[in-house]
């Protein structure tokens, strides 16, 4: 750690070095804003201006200070205007830039007063703004932002955390859900991630991190809500982007998008394309010991797998403007997924110092995984008071066909004469059609009053055919014991009532939301040749109430307070209850019995002068769902040496968090932004019928620091570190990950265009180790990825620049699409 941590300060000096004797000659302009008392103003926006027409020569931001500074700057008269939120607009006297260059005398700035309403209009907005409900970024007020891509932005996001695959979490919680103006993407998080990648920073006006949504959303998912909202104005034309990306570790990958829109006065047309080819080797090693009838037996397994995949999506869409207070709007996106998988495992059995038996498992699977969602949907304004209304009729199906074999050699202990063979393969055809419309509306009332109100129903079907068949004395013989046909039917129902006002220094809103839940589950199975049946069929109604409230303490520090309960109901493959056998000693089964977690969420944030965030957050969670490893039974054999992946409700967990989040510029050609978070975690779960309490700290830290090496080149480098703790998957107590990412990028094509080259995991240290202790059974597992990359990226942006984004719509598959764990 203590290496890691060396090269990176010997990286970031390097870089700060190389930067700054890259310094060109040529007249400066230098100075300071101050405010009474001559404190600086941290932060300030300074314009550089000619004197004779106030023309923007360049800008600049003041660092923590007060300071700026301007370099090669052409002789002539200027002038100096500073801005900065809550102060009055400041200007410097003409001055005459000679040869020498010049320093311009401290510029004093005045706090604004309440009657000066123009100033708020001009001021530049802070990166972060913390609100009533949610925190706010500026994406344009971010000085890192331009040229790169929205992931990139969102990483640099407080609180949120991207891994390896692109999975994004807030606040150490997965399970987030992905809007784009308020419409949930309804993609996998492979599939999010992609669309991303693949969308410029400068399409980004806002981001939106909702900790504890409203009771205008679903109530389903603890980890909050990520809106992105794109810019928008009223020109016409077309315009679009290309990404072309390729990325080169053991294995290469490759990826590419096309986005397209075109908008006239009475219709906006717009779709894109996107395509990637991925291929990653993964090493896992699992070593278990336990004690089996009196005897210790330890188990070593080590695998090795190759996977690839090609994806292919594309999105198209039309917005009818029918008047220019109602719009018509139809969508769909079409995405399928190829994969093949194959996998070496080889797992030594004894008893610690002596190996009995050797098996080798060999496994391979292909699928194709297809989705197709469509929208038709309505937005009316009512009448000039702001009432609106929106409509949303959504239909989505999803299918997927897999099919997978697995031959397994029993040798002995010196791994020459065979034991026993099994050979076994399986079809798992399935499909899941979803049905929803909604309706919501908004009246606005009196003293700054708004009332949201609204109603949803979704139909849920899945269909789930496992076919499993054994190879015996040279034909294929269908396997009663694993073969399982699984139906599972659900039906929701939800209203809801939202009410917000803003006092003078306080904003309040309340919300409640009711949702009734239907659900049949049925699984038809045969096991040693006598026909068996699972039912659960169930029915309840939950009320989910939420509120929020913030306070403008002074115009340094707003404190908020915010309050939701929610809901997590299982996946529906997680229902499903038969076994999946990875190999004679390893299976993956679901749970019929699996009941849905629920979760009170509480926080409290601060926000000091704009660019410091603290955040205090607390979660107690009932029947939470969390895949545990239990001892499995052979049915013909009795061999209790099998393990067994299967989710099951904990009793409860609590968890704190404390996060701190802070953007720094720290030269005016360094800046640097750095979160932190302190968790707490408390499980207590029944394993084996025995009760199993785990407790821990956890620590999560990233720091970005961005170099500004000239005009259209920057370079990054961002070290994240995490701490032992527990992990989600299994109860697993993890040891500390950490990893160091490096970049440069060039603006190219008079700045419509970008060229990335970048290193991901640099020291190759980003890999995942833990270990789970109960009753004797000790299971402790390494798993390494490909990590380590070499990427190289170009994104182009073409046609019209002012054209009005596609109007995106929230549908209502968001919370039913997110549990659908196919197209990964």
């Amino acid at each position: 750690m203590k290496s890691i941590l060396t090269a990176f300060v010997l990286t970031a000096g390097m870089i700060s070095a190389a930067l700054t004797s890259q310094a060109q000659n040529g007249p400066k302009v230098a100075g300071k804003v101050i405010r009474t008392g001559e404190q600086p103003v941290e932060f300030a926006t300074i314009t550089l201006l000619k004197a004779g027409d106030s023309s923007l020569v360049k800008g600049a931001i003041a660092d923590i200070n007060g300071k700026y500074e301007f370099e090669q700057i052409k002789q002539g008269k200027y002038l100096i205007a500073a801005a900065a939120v809550g102060m009055n607009r400041a200007y410097s006297k003409p001055f005459e830039v000679g040869a020498s260059g010049v320093t311009v005398p401290a510029l004093a700035m005045e706090a604004a007063s309440k009657s000066l309403k123009a100033v708020d209009v001009t001021a530049r907005k802070p990166f972060i703004e913390q609100k009533a409900d949610k925190m706010v970024v500026n994406v344009e007020s971010s000085i890192t932002a331009a040229g790169g891509n929205a992931m990139e932005v969102l990483e640099k996001s407080p609180t949120i955390n991207v891994d390896k695959d692109g999975n994004i979490s807030m606040k150490g919680k997965g399970g987030v859900v992905i809007m784009i103006d308020g419409k949930p993407t309804n993609m996998t998080s492979q599939d999010v991630a992609e669309l991303l990648k693949s969308m410029p920073a400068s399409n980004l006006e806002q981001i939106e991190l909702i900790a504890n949504p409203s009771a205008k959303y679903d109530a389903a998912g603890n980890a909050g809500i990520i809106n992105l909202k794109l810019k928008k104005n009223k020109s016409y034309g077309t315009n679009g982007n290309v990404n072309l990306g390729v990325s080169q570790g053991v294995r290469s990958r490759a990826n590419g998008a096309l986005n397209l829109n075109h908008r006239n006065e009475k219709v906006n047309i717009f779709g894109s394309y996107n395509y990637s080819y991925r291929r990653q080797e993964q090493e896992l090693g699992v070593y278990r010991t336990m004690t089996n009838e009196g005897r210790y037996q330890v188990f070593d397994q080590n695998t090795g797998t190759d996977q690839k995949s090609d994806y292919q999506g594309g999105k198209i869409g039309m917005d009818y403007f029918i008047s220019k207070n109602h719009t018509l709007g139809v969508m769909a996106d079409l995405s399928r997924r190829d994969r093949n998988m194959s996998s070496d495992a080889i797992t030594k059995i004894g008893n610690g110092n002596l190996v009995d038996s050797i098996l080798h498992t060999n496994s391979g699977e292909s699928g194709r995984w297809q989705r197709g969602a469509y929208n038709l949907n309505y937005r009316g304004i009512l009448d000039s008071t702001g009432k609106e209304l929106n409509i949303d009729l959504d239909y989505a199906r999803i299918t997927q066909k897999l099919n997978s074999s697995i031959f397994a050699l029993n040798r002995d202990g010196a791994d020459k004469a065979l034991l026993n063979s099994d050979t076994s393969r399986n079809g798992q055809p399935s499909s899941i059609e979803i049905k929803s419309a909604k309706i919501d509306y908004v009246h606005p009332l009196k003293g700054q009053a708004k009332l949201e109100a609204g109603a949803k129903v979704s139909f849920v079907t899945t269909d789930n055919d496992a076919r499993f068949d054994s190879l015996r004395t040279g034909s294929w013989i269908k396997d009663e014991r694993r073969s399982n046909h699984f139906i599972y039917k659900e039906n929701i129902n939800a209203a809801y009532i939202n009410i917000n006002k803003q006092f003078k220094k306080v904003f309040v809103q309340i919300g409640l939301r009711g949702e009734q839940t239907h659900i049949t589950g049925n699984s038809a199975f045969t096991q040693d040749q006598q026909a068996k049946e699972i039912r659960n069929d169930s029915s309840y109604f939950n009320l989910f109430p939420s509120a929020a409230m913030s306070y403008q303490l002074n115009k340094n520090n707003t404190l908020g307070l915010t309050y939701s309960r929610r809901i997590q109901r299982p996946d529906y493959e997680e229902l499903n209850p038969f076994e999946f056998y990875l190999d004679r000693y390893t299976r993956i089964a679901g749970n019929p019995g699996l009941k849905p977690q629920y979760s009170n969420n509480f926080e409290v944030t601060h926000t000091f002068r704009e660019f410091l965030t603290t955040s205090l957050a607390y979660t107690h969670t009932k029947d939470m769902m969390t895949k545990i490893l239990e001892a499995a039974v052979d049915p013909v054999s009795g061999d209790t040496s099998a393990i067994r992946y299967r989710y099951q409700n904990v009793a409860k967990s609590d968890v704190f968090n404390l996060n701190i989040s802070a953007t720094v510029p720290i030269t005016k050609w360094w800046t640097s932004f750095t979160t932190a978070s302190l968790s707490h975690s408390m499980y207590e779960t029944v394993v084996d019928k025995n009760n199993v309490k785990l407790s821990s700290f956890g620590f999560f830290g990233r720091t970005q620091q961005t170099f500004t090496i000239t005009k259209d080149m920057s370079a990054e480098a961002v070290f994240f570190y995490v701490s032992p703790q527990l992990a989600d998957e299994g109860l697993f107590r993890m040891k500390a990950m950490y990893g160091l990412d490096l970049g440069v990028q060039q603006k190219v094509l008079k700045g419509k265009g970008s060229v990335k080259l970048g290193v991901t995991d640099v020291f190759r240290t980003n890999y995942f180790r833990g270990q789970f202790e109960n009753v004797g059974r000790t299971t402790s597992i390494f798993n390494r990825w490909d990590s380590r990359q070499v990427r190289l990226s170009f994104n182009y942006r073409f046609g019209n620049s002012n054209v009005k984004a596609a109007r995106n719509r929230e549908t209502g598959l968001e919370a039913e699409q997110n549990r659908v764990k196919g197209g990964n």
